[in-house]
């Protein structure tokens, strides 16, 4: 990530990349997800983990209770779940479509938790950006893997690959599509 200002709204907002979406596997079978952090980086203080994978098309809005201190960041938001049901939901992004200040308490529906399973898609959650609003600093995300079986050549598809911005802190909902392989129908 750079220090570029994403929009046109007054000061610098940074895009942050709260989900990478693969798609492309529905059918390949069994797919295999994993994330490894290179050799010459120190994870700790300059890189994003990966929160959660999951085979969704639909990237879930995780929010802290609040942003102000360490114990309320460490909290989840009202309603908001480490791990999404899987109802109903098919959208590309589900959570609230305004950021919040960091003094502000987290809350949403359990209906905007939700993400059905797509086997089309992988969805990995992470929290990567230039210079985030919470303080901390995760401008390099971990390098994630996939593994699927390919009975013919990969193809190009626009879309294979998404970056969403879910809207955590004072963020909005945002998604750049770009042009990756596929091994089934994105």
């Amino acid at each position: 990530m750079s220090a570029v200002d994403s929009d046109a709204a007054v000061g610098t907002q940074y895009f942050k990349v709260n989900d990478l979406v693969r798609s492309g596997f529905s059918g390949a079978g069994d797919v295999y997800f994993a994330y490894a952090f290179p050799a010459n980086l120190t994870p700790v203080s300059i890189m994003s983990p990966i929160y959660r994978v999951g085979r969704t098309f639909t990237s879930v809005q995780h929010r802290a209770l609040r942003y102000d201190t360490l114990a309320n960041k460490s909290q989840n938001g009202t309603n908001y779940l480490d791990l999404p049901t899987k109802n109903s939901v098919s959208a590309e992004i589900t959570g609230e479509p305004t950021g919040i200040f960091a003094s502000t308490t987290a809350s949403t529906t359990l209906a905007k938790q939700d993400a059905v399973v797509n086997s089309n898609h992988i969805d990995f959650t992470l929290d990567t950006v230039y210079a985030n609003e919470d303080g901390s600093s995760g401008a390099y995300s971990a390098i994630t893997y996939v593994e699927a079986s390919c009975n013919a050549l990969p193809t190009e598809q626009f879309g294979a690959i998404r970056l969403r911005q879910t809207g955590q802190e004072n963020a909005t909902l945002k998604a750049i599509d770009i042009t990756g392989y596929t091994i089934g129908t994105p």
